[in-house]
């Protein structure tokens, strides 16, 4: 049975996908947020680290041994959630925010990420958390959730129509623009000063990108993945060009998802802007009868859609809540 409030504890509370988890559970009519954590701040406010936050939530060391929750949102890099997700896991739901579970073939997160996969005790079950591609029923059942990231969720939510109708000829070329924020907030390189990124744009790990087996996992095919960083502190815009011979891809797009609440199918190129603090992915296709190809765009906030909205609509789903609770629909302008 459902408690009348679900407890959550959100560890990396100080980090930008913590901190919006913060701002997005605190108007959730159905949770508590009981516990959010940080390894260098325990004992402070939450919001002397995160001040456009109004919270009285004090930080604290993570202990997992007396974690009292009902699902903890693990928000940290890759290799911590490998540690511990299978102990929570037996006691609390785990959304972990990281890809450390999101590869089912052991061998490609063994080479994309230099790690080894965790082991599993006998009876716990993981999911994929992309919930326009997963089956709702299994996300219920899940005691780990593998939420998607903004990369994957855009060239997913983008291309996953097309592949799965067999409309996809040759290898689909994928162009990724995010914001800043997307690697987080502890990066403390020279590339990710001001003055380095301002007025700049640069692709980055243009080949073996480490998101590509995640893609191909969830449409079925091989992919050209190029990622590029652009002086803005949030948003995602995902460009997919393939050779196609459907000349109408928008109703494509438009019979995919009509049933969700998240994706909406425009007939005009999107803008990131357009998405700002919102859960909403905006998708856009058009065939180019010049070159045989079809075009598809889509454009999410990479905090929300791509990260931490995507997380709680994963809750929502999973403790059979209306899907849309507490996550934002409409985007922020100017």
């Amino acid at each position: 049975m459902m408690p009348t409030k679900i407890r959550i504890g959100i560890v990396g509370a100080t980090g930008y996908t913590g901190a919006e988890l913060v701002r997005l559970l605190s108007s959730h009519p159905n949770v508590e947020i009981a516990v959010v954590t940080s390894g260098r701040h325990a004992g402070e406010l939450l919001s002397a680290h995160c001040p456009w936050l109004d919270s009285e939530l004090v930080l604290s060391s993570f202990d997992p041994a007396n974690l009292d929750v009902d699902t903890v949102f693990l928000c940290q890099e890759s290799g911590f959630a490998l540690h511990h997700a299978a102990e929570l896991a037996q006691r609390m739901r785990v959304i972990d925010l990281s890809a450390d579970f999101r590869l089912k073939d052991a061998d490609a997160f063994r080479a994309a990420y230099g790690l080894e996969p965790a082991t599993l005790p006998e009876g716990i079950r993981t999911v994929y958390g992309l919930p326009e591609i997963t089956d709702h029923a299994r996300i219920r059942e899940a005691h780990i959730i593998a939420n998607a990231g903004c990369h994957v969720a855009a060239s997913t939510l983008a291309l996953n129509p097309f592949a799965k109708a067999g409309l996809v000829s040759g290898t689909p070329v994928i162009d990724t623009k995010t914001g800043v924020s997307g690697a987080g907030r502890s990066r403390a390189e020279t590339a990710y000063l001001f003055s380095e990124l301002d007025g700049s744009v640069s692709a980055y790990k243009i080949t073996g990108h480490r998101h590509i087996p995640e893609i191909e996992q969830n449409i079925g095919i091989a992919v050209r993945f190029t990622p590029h960083l652009v002086p803005v502190p949030r948003g995602l815009h995902a460009t997919i060009q393939f050779p196609s011979t459907c000349t109408d891809p928008i109703s494509i797009l438009e019979l995919a998802y009509e049933n969700e609440p998240f994706v909406r199918v425009v007939h005009t190129p999107p803008q990131t802007k357009h998405v700002l603090g919102s859960n909403r992915c905006d998708v856009y296709a058009t065939h180019d009868p010049h070159t045989g190809f079809v075009i598809a765009i889509a454009v999410l906030d990479n905090l929300v859609k791509g990260a931490s909205g995507n997380a709680i609509q994963n809750l929502n789903l999973a403790f059979g809540l209306p899907e849309t609770a507490g996550l934002p629909i409409h985007g922020l302008w100017p």
